[in-house]
């Protein structure tokens, strides 16, 4: 994707990560959550830089992630926290996944997947408990169950166990304590059952900050360490740095009158004569694009009512801007898919200068080029070629994993 890429500083991350570790109760332990390509910033060299700074744990949402950061390296501990299906077993067993239980139905069938690829350890699993999120996991009235059925699975190492919080990050701590209660009296229980963990596990970023005495074993990290905090309340509670950059450049430049429509709809008219500058990034890319949130009360309520209201008008509040030398320029129009209009005024600039945008990690394409900086230098660079698999990197070499796994 010409002309647009993302730095993402290593150097960051780690920071991050120490800056947690830190803060960690005696004990316990970071597992760098780095699903969904660890945000978006590239999970396997975030997931290298963090194992090089001492991380001995990962936490994955599907197994294809675990297998990626197991082919290029990744040694620690790696945890699949979605759930998955028998036809991932074999795969995820001999990489030495380690596999969420959620479902009952599930024990026998792994138990017999396991066995018949004769592997000489048992598979490693942690129990995932449903106290409040609603998504996946066992019940208070399933353990009775569960624990019979593990008992009949002696090639199943319970390794784990653990909850997600559904609130943690909202200020009212009601329903988090409840589920924390809820959590307690299923270990508790499971215990009395002969079912005991060797880890627990139950914070998330924001449970970490606002629950030090919940720490247990592990914490479960994965906004901090891409330097945002998980809500305004935390601000300030660690030393974040940001490991993101997305720029772009200006490919076309152009002095126009005052009066000039731009873009689609004719949304914008220039006020004044002026330099419209076309940097090759849109939608496509995620330039633009935003998460729906459901207000949090009356304030946020009104906030997007009158954001509403006002571009019934022509008004456009919030809209997106992006840095061309140190100044704030403004989108001019609609941000197009694959191309957005600037208007730069009538600054020095020319063809090939940088503008640095305003791109979501989570949301940006993952074509566009992830150039890695570690001690000021490009320690490599990942490009993904449209309608084509990886086809070029720079990565560093990969030494082959050496696991007790069955390969």
């Amino acid at each position: 994707m010409a002309g647009t890429w993302i730095e993402v500083d290593l150097d960051a991350v780690v920071r991050n990560y120490q800056e947690v570790v830190k803060h960690l109760r005696s004990g316990a332990r970071c597992m760098a959550v780095v699903k969904a390509d660890a945000y978006g910033l590239g999970a396997i060299e975030v997931a290298r830089a963090l194992e090089r700074a001492g991380c001995e744990a990962f936490a994955v949402t599907r197994v294809e992630e675990g297998l990626i950061l197991r082919e290029y390296g990744i040694r620690g501990i790696i945890l699949v926290l979605g759930p998955t299906t028998k036809q991932e077993w074999p795969r995820a067993i001999a990489a030495q996944l380690q596999l969420t239980l959620s479902e009952l139905s599930w024990i026998a069938e792994l138990n017999e997947s396991y066995s018949e690829l004769g592997c000489p350890m048992p598979v490693q699993v942690h129990l995932k408990l449903e106290t409040g999120m609603g998504r996946t996991g066992f019940r208070f009235s399933e353990l009775e169950q569960l624990a019979i059925s593990l008992t009949k699975a002696p090639q199943i190492d319970v390794q784990g166990v653990y909850t997600h919080f559904a609130r943690a990050a909202q200020r009212d701590q009601r329903y988090t304590l409840e589920q924390y209660e809820r959590f307690s009296a299923a270990t508790i229980r499971l215990e009395e059952l002969g079912i005991c963990p060797t880890w627990k596990h139950v914070c998330n970023s924001a449970a970490f900050l606002d629950y030090p005495q919940w720490h247990h074993d592990f914490v479960r990290i994965g906004t901090l360490l891409i330097g945002h905090y998980p809500g305004q309340g935390f601000s300030g509670r660690l030393t974040l740095s940001d490991p993101w950059v997305a720029r772009s450049q200006i490919v076309h430049l152009r002095k126009v009158p005052k009066g000039t429509n731009v873009g689609y709809q004719s949304i914008y008219r220039t006020k004044s004569e002026t330099q419209l500058a076309v940097i090759p990034v849109g939608y496509a890319d995620g330039f633009g694009l935003e998460p729906h949130f459901t207000p949090q009360g009356w304030i946020d309520f009104l906030k997007i009512v009158i954001k509403n209201l006002a571009a019934l008008i022509g008004v456009f509040l919030g809209q997106e801007r992006v840095e061309l030398k140190g100044r704030s320029v403004r989108v001019a129009g609609k941000i197009g898919m694959q191309l957005t209009v600037l208007d730069v005024g009538m600054q020095d600039c020319a063809l090939g200068d940088e503008v640095v945008i305003p791109l979501r990690r989570t949301v940006a394409n993952p074509r566009i080029s992830r150039k890695y900086i570690q001690g000021g230098q490009i320690l490599s660079e990942r490009i993904l070629e449209e309608g084509i698999s990886l086809v070029s990197t720079e990565y560093s070499v990969v030494e082959e994993f050496t696991g007790e796994g069955c390969r």
